[in-house]
Formats: structure tokens, sequence, C-alpha cells
């Protein structure tokens, strides 16, 4: 049973909600829908979820559950790019990248400035009516994050909030609008301007217009 606690177990259980399917819950955890089938019967086998027709149902009671939610946050310690991003995915609340992710998400990750392994925030944008849930899901994972801009070591999130949330998708990614990240690099052209570059080259726009003028 221990091979039952790894990473794709771990993200399914932080995931999944009653009601979901199991092809709602490879879209979140971004993994093919046939592994995270095989994750999810297994699952079942120990009682940690039930399956009603196309809808699952997870029991938080279960010894096994409550087991793999300990053992989460020990693999949250040696937390890797990759899952760190697909974090706030996992939570099921609205959310987008901004900022710097922004602009790395446009550039198809070809510009980023600002951050190393030593030091990598994570900057999203998140309803305000959703903070405290989030609050709750970092603190549970024990992942360290910031409503304010402060530098951290490792890998954290910096949130921003706001009441209603403007949302385009680079690819399935949810990220500020383009012409917002744009303008949002404009403003700090000293450190993005080879990003504009990318963006009017990637997007055919007149990056060295002003953004009135951008279509």
């Amino acid at each position: 049973m221990f091979d039952l606690i790894n990473p794709y177990t771990a993200k399914i259980a932080i995931a999944a909600r009653d009601g979901d399917s199991i092809r709602s819950i490879s879209k979140k955890i971004k993994e093919s829908y046939g592994w995270t089938y095989k994750w999810v019967l297994d699952l079942e086998k120990t009682g940690v979820i039930t399956r009603r027709g196309q809808e699952i149902r997870i029991n938080k009671k279960n010894r096994f559950y409550k087991a793999l939610i300990r053992c989460t946050t020990s693999l949250t310690n040696a937390l890797n790019l990759r899952d760190a991003y697909l974090l706030p995915n996992l939570t099921g609340l609205d959310y987008i990248f901004t900022c710097t992710d922004a602009v790395f998400a446009w550039t198809k990750g070809g510009y980023n400035i600002g951050r190393s392994k030593k030091c990598y925030p994570i900057f999203i944008e998140v309803l305000e009516k959703d903070k405290p849930d989030w609050e709750r899901y970092f603190s549970t994972l024990k992942i360290a994050y910031s409503f304010k801009r402060e530098k951290k070591k490792g890998i954290y999130f910096i949130i921003s909030l706001c009441g209603e949330m403007e949302r385009e998708y680079c690819g399935d990614i949810p990220v500020l609008p383009l012409a917002k990240t744009v303008e949002w690099a404009k403003k700090y052209s000293f450190n993005f301007q080879p990003a504009l570059e990318m963006l009017g080259s990637l997007y055919h726009l007149p990056v060295g217009e002003k953004y009135a003028e951008l279509p």
C-alpha cells in the first residue's frame, strides 16, 4: 500500500472534490486520463474514493486518506517548478498568472527575469472572496506565500487580490490578458524590453507604440 503514497495520488487527493469525474480530475492535475484512471481505481480499493457512475466521492475520514494528506506535506518539501506551477490548478478556485509569470506564459517560457533556484516567486491573482481558501490551502501544504511583495527562500507564491478577474488562456494556462500583460511590461520596460520584442513578434503587436494604440 505504501506505493500508493506518491506524487500522483497526492495530487488527486488535493484536487478531487465530491462530484468530480475522473476526466475533470485529470485536467486539474494535468495528467493523462488513463494514468489518472489507474490511480483513482487504486485509491478506490483503499476506500479513499467511491464512484457512482461518472462521479466520485471522497472519504476524508478514511485512514489512508489522512495518511496521504499528511505525507503530501513531505512531498511538497522537495517542490519542483513543474509541480509548483500546477498547485493553483489543484484548488479548483479561480486564479490567473500575472506580472512576471504573465510575461513568462505569453512568451512561451522565452523570457524569465529576477528569479533563481534560491529565490523563485510565482505571481498569481485570485478573487478577494477566496482569500481564506487560498490561505488554508497553502498553509495546509506548508507552501510559502505572501499577499505582499517580499523576498523568501526557495519557491513561493506572491498573491494579489481582485474583486473581478480578467482572464485569457495561453494554451491551457489561465493568465492576465495579453494586452494587459503588454501594458504591465511597458511600465517596467527597462527589464522587459526583450520580452516586449518577443511579444510583438509572436503576436504581431506594435509594442513600440503606446498601449492605447494596440489593437
